[in-house]
């Protein structure tokens, strides 16, 4: 049984509570951030290396990414992507996708995984990107999927590389007006179930 410490080794970063300054996120009013958003050129390799071990199932997906504005344009993209769990902390894997090089220039040349941003998941992601905004950290890409006020799902890049070394992300889950993010029982439970009907 490996441990999260060599989960970390393979993320090439430290733990994700310690990523944030909490002077930080007090200033600002947000949560503790609750994922890893790392970057590496094989996906599915990087998956397999991370559930080697010991993460929870991951989810995996090729994707469009609808309403996707990046640094004020609009691009139809397409995305690569995996969600998984280590000590209860969201790991999420993106390759370079397609129409974008938002991913693609963090990508390490070696092979390795790099970490490309951290993602607050909190309610309120307008207010709290406006105050950011007025605190000197320009929002780069916005983006939302699903049903307006139905289930959508809103998403926010902030570039704060020069106070933290990476990208803050905004995200807020609405289902009828309120914010219900997925667990990490139902991404394992996803996980499991992708694997059973993949054989």
């Amino acid at each position: 049984m490996t441990s999260h410490a060599d989960v970390l080794q393979l993320l090439n970063c430290d733990d994700l509570y310690s990523l944030v300054p909490g002077s930080f996120l007090s200033a600002h009013g947000l949560n503790r951030p609750e994922q890893y958003g790392m970057v590496c050129a094989d996906v599915p390799a990087a998956q397999a290396e991370l559930e080697a071990l010991g993460c929870a199932p991951f989810v995996y997906a090729q994707t469009k990414g609808p309403n996707w504005c990046e640094r004020g344009e609009r691009r139809e993209v397409q995305l690569e992507l995996a969600l998984g769990y280590s000590n209860g902390q969201q790991v999420e894997l993106l390759g370079a996708g397609k129409n974008t090089d938002f991913y693609r220039n963090k990508i390490p040349a070696d092979g390795s995984i790099a970490l490309h941003h951290v993602c607050v998941i909190q309610k309120g992601i307008d207010r709290l990107e406006a105050s950011l905004n007025a605190a000197g950290f320009p929002t780069v890409l916005i983006g939302h999927v699903g049903l307006e006020g139905v289930h959508t799902t809103k998403f926010r890049y902030l570039d704060t590389r020069e106070e933290l070394g990476f990208y803050l992300e905004l995200t807020e889950y609405l289902t009828l007006g309120m914010h219900l993010p997925p667990t990490e029982k139902l991404i394992g439970f996803l996980g499991r179930m992708q694997r059973r009907f993949a054989r």
